[in-house]
Protein backbone atom coordinates (compact mmCIF):
# COMPACT_ATOMS: atom_id res chain seq x y z
CA UNK A 1 0.00 0.00 0.00
CA UNK A 2 2.89 2.32 0.70
CA UNK A 3 4.55 1.35 -2.54
CA UNK A 4 1.44 2.06 -4.51
CA UNK A 5 0.49 5.28 -2.36
CA UNK A 6 4.04 6.57 -2.31
CA UNK A 7 3.41 7.73 1.46
CA UNK A 8 3.32 5.28 4.60
CA UNK A 9 1.44 8.18 6.39
CA UNK A 10 -0.82 8.31 3.67
CA UNK A 11 -1.75 4.36 3.35
CA UNK A 12 -1.73 3.86 7.66
CA UNK A 13 -4.35 6.21 7.25
CA UNK A 14 -6.29 4.32 4.52
CA UNK A 15 -5.73 1.43 5.80
CA UNK A 16 -7.50 2.69 9.62
CA UNK A 17 -10.19 4.07 7.66
CA UNK A 18 -11.00 1.32 5.39
CA UNK A 19 -10.93 -0.84 8.34
CA UNK A 20 -13.22 1.22 10.20
CA UNK A 21 -15.81 1.36 7.61
CA UNK A 22 -15.41 -2.62 6.99
CA UNK A 23 -16.82 -2.80 10.54
CA UNK A 24 -19.66 -0.36 10.01
CA UNK A 25 -20.57 -2.48 7.28
CA UNK A 26 -23.88 -4.40 8.30
CA UNK A 27 -25.02 -5.90 5.29
CA UNK A 28 -20.78 -6.95 4.06
CA UNK A 29 -21.24 -8.36 0.59
CA UNK A 30 -19.85 -11.84 -0.47
CA UNK A 31 -16.54 -11.18 -1.75
CA UNK A 32 -14.22 -13.48 -3.90
CA UNK A 33 -11.03 -12.00 -2.96
CA UNK A 34 -11.12 -10.01 0.08
CA UNK A 35 -7.72 -8.89 0.20
CA UNK A 36 -8.04 -7.62 -3.11
CA UNK A 37 -11.31 -5.81 -1.80
CA UNK A 38 -10.06 -3.99 1.36
CA UNK A 39 -6.82 -3.29 -1.12
CA UNK A 40 -9.60 -1.49 -3.28
CA UNK A 41 -11.33 -0.03 -0.56
CA UNK A 42 -8.08 1.41 0.64
CA UNK A 43 -7.22 3.19 -2.47
CA UNK A 44 -10.35 4.80 -2.65
CA UNK A 45 -10.05 6.27 0.70
CA UNK A 46 -6.67 7.43 -0.03
CA UNK A 47 -8.02 9.06 -3.64
CA UNK A 48 -10.65 10.88 -1.45
CA UNK A 49 -8.19 11.92 1.39
CA UNK A 50 -6.04 13.16 -1.43
CA UNK A 51 -9.17 15.24 -2.92
CA UNK A 52 -10.28 16.75 0.15
CA UNK A 53 -6.87 17.66 0.68
CA UNK A 54 -6.17 19.63 -2.78
CA UNK A 55 -9.35 21.60 -1.98
CA UNK A 56 -8.04 22.99 1.50
CA UNK A 57 -5.68 26.07 1.12
CA UNK A 58 -2.27 25.98 2.17
CA UNK A 59 -1.40 28.52 5.55
CA UNK A 60 0.18 30.46 2.81
CA UNK A 61 -2.84 30.83 0.73
CA UNK A 62 -4.85 31.43 4.26
CA UNK A 63 -2.06 34.21 5.46
CA UNK A 64 -2.60 36.29 1.37
CA UNK A 65 -6.02 36.10 1.68
CA UNK A 66 -5.96 37.79 5.33
CA UNK A 67 -3.47 40.32 4.33
CA UNK A 68 -5.73 41.75 1.47
CA UNK A 69 -6.75 45.52 2.20
CA UNK A 70 -10.19 46.29 3.10
CA UNK A 71 -11.52 48.43 0.14
CA UNK A 72 -14.92 49.17 2.10
CA UNK A 73 -15.13 52.92 2.60
CA UNK A 74 -14.75 54.25 6.23
CA UNK A 75 -17.94 56.54 8.13
CA UNK A 76 -16.17 59.54 7.05
CA UNK A 77 -15.97 58.64 3.10
CA UNK A 78 -19.55 57.28 2.84
CA UNK A 79 -20.75 60.81 4.77
CA UNK A 80 -19.12 62.86 2.20
CA UNK A 81 -20.29 60.65 -0.70
CA UNK A 82 -24.13 61.20 0.60
CA UNK A 83 -23.19 64.90 0.39
CA UNK A 84 -21.62 64.78 -2.55
CA UNK A 85 -24.87 63.18 -3.74
CA UNK A 86 -27.01 65.61 -2.01
CA UNK A 87 -25.17 68.44 -3.40
CA UNK A 88 -25.25 67.03 -6.93
CA UNK A 89 -29.16 66.73 -6.67
CA UNK A 90 -29.60 70.36 -5.04
CA UNK A 91 -27.16 71.35 -8.00
CA UNK A 92 -29.57 69.11 -10.98
CA UNK A 93 -32.72 71.09 -9.12
CA UNK A 94 -31.49 74.58 -10.30
CA UNK A 95 -30.96 73.25 -13.90
CA UNK A 96 -34.01 74.14 -16.65
CA UNK A 97 -36.16 71.23 -16.86
CA UNK A 98 -34.25 70.25 -20.68
CA UNK A 99 -30.80 70.50 -19.41
CA UNK A 100 -31.45 68.19 -16.55
CA UNK A 101 -33.36 65.59 -19.10
CA UNK A 102 -30.10 66.10 -21.04
CA UNK A 103 -27.68 65.80 -18.28
CA UNK A 104 -29.89 62.31 -17.02
CA UNK A 105 -29.76 60.83 -20.20
CA UNK A 106 -26.55 61.26 -21.18
CA UNK A 107 -24.44 60.90 -17.82
CA UNK A 108 -26.75 58.73 -16.21
CA UNK A 109 -27.83 56.37 -18.81
CA UNK A 110 -25.45 57.03 -21.36
CA UNK A 111 -27.57 57.59 -24.40
CA UNK A 112 -25.69 58.88 -27.42
CA UNK A 113 -26.58 62.45 -28.17
CA UNK A 114 -28.40 61.80 -31.25
CA UNK A 115 -31.46 59.47 -29.44
CA UNK A 116 -31.68 62.01 -26.54
CA UNK A 117 -31.86 64.72 -29.28
CA UNK A 118 -34.97 62.91 -31.20
CA UNK A 119 -36.47 62.52 -27.63
CA UNK A 120 -36.25 66.07 -26.80
CA UNK A 121 -37.28 66.68 -30.37
CA UNK A 122 -34.16 69.41 -30.50
CA UNK A 123 -31.20 69.31 -32.17
CA UNK A 124 -27.76 67.58 -31.53
CA UNK A 125 -25.94 70.72 -31.07
CA UNK A 126 -28.60 72.12 -28.83
CA UNK A 127 -28.00 68.38 -26.38
CA UNK A 128 -24.48 68.90 -26.75
CA UNK A 129 -24.86 72.63 -24.90
CA UNK A 130 -27.47 71.74 -22.53
CA UNK A 131 -24.85 68.98 -21.85
CA UNK A 132 -21.68 71.39 -21.21
CA UNK A 133 -23.88 73.99 -19.62
CA UNK A 134 -25.44 71.30 -17.27
CA UNK A 135 -22.00 69.83 -16.56
CA UNK A 136 -20.46 73.48 -15.86
CA UNK A 137 -23.13 74.52 -13.86
CA UNK A 138 -22.77 70.89 -11.51
CA UNK A 139 -18.81 71.64 -11.60
CA UNK A 140 -19.45 74.97 -9.98
CA UNK A 141 -22.33 73.95 -7.29
CA UNK A 142 -19.60 71.11 -6.19
CA UNK A 143 -16.15 72.80 -6.60
CA UNK A 144 -15.08 71.03 -8.69
CA UNK A 145 -12.95 71.00 -12.16
CA UNK A 146 -14.87 70.16 -15.13
CA UNK A 147 -12.30 68.50 -17.02
CA UNK A 148 -12.61 68.69 -21.01
CA UNK A 149 -11.68 64.92 -22.19
CA UNK A 150 -9.12 65.31 -25.85
CA UNK A 151 -9.96 62.48 -28.65
CA UNK A 152 -13.13 64.02 -30.18
CA UNK A 153 -17.16 64.69 -28.90
CA UNK A 154 -18.93 61.90 -27.07
CA UNK A 155 -20.29 59.13 -29.65
CA UNK A 156 -23.94 60.17 -31.81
Amino acid sequence: MTRKLGSSELAGDALQETFLRVERMSNAPAVQSPKDYLFRIALNVATDRRRVEQRHLSLDAVDALLDIPDDTPDAAAVMEGRQDIEALDRALAELPARARQVFMAAVVKKQPDHEIAAQLGVSVRTVEIDLRNALKHCAQRLDRTLIRRTGGPRPR
